[in-house]
């Protein structure tokens, strides 16, 4: 999963369970004593990082593993299959379709997709 992605899944309000050892996050753009190759490329959790950096792994853009993303879909996840090389990932009435170079790109953008805000619902 890119650093995009992440980014759109934090702000659209994915739900974050426990934070767990070998996942991937960005860290923020800013603070912290985190290279630049970490910052663009992400890493993965450590216990050193469950342990003296939460608040870094807080503000960063964590990314789900596939069971969290096809979990977080519930019910309205259908189906992931790989088509050539790209992967897709379908809701049960086919009415979202997303595509992704990865099987967790593809139900992220799902999830994304099946929790976009309705234009009646928008907050003026």
């Amino acid at each position: 999963m890119n650093r995009e992605l992440a980014k759109k899944l934090k702000a659209a309000g994915f739900p974050v369970g426990a934070y767990r050892l070998g996942h991937k996050f960005y860290p923020p753009e800013h603070g912290g004593a985190w290279t630049e190759a970490a910052r663009r490329h992400g890493v993965m959790i450590t216990p050193y990082d469950l342990e003296e950096r939460m608040a870094d792994i807080r503000e960063g853009y964590y990314c789900p593993n596939l069971s969290d993303l096809i979990d977080a879909c519930g019910p309205q996840f259908s189906r992931l299959w790989i088509l050539k090389a790209l992967w897709m990932a379908e809701s049960v009435n086919a009415e979202h379709t997303a595509v992704g170079d990865s099987p967790e790109e593809a139900v992220g953008k799902l999830w994304l997709a099946l929790h976009k805000p309705k234009s009646g619902n928008i907050p003026a």
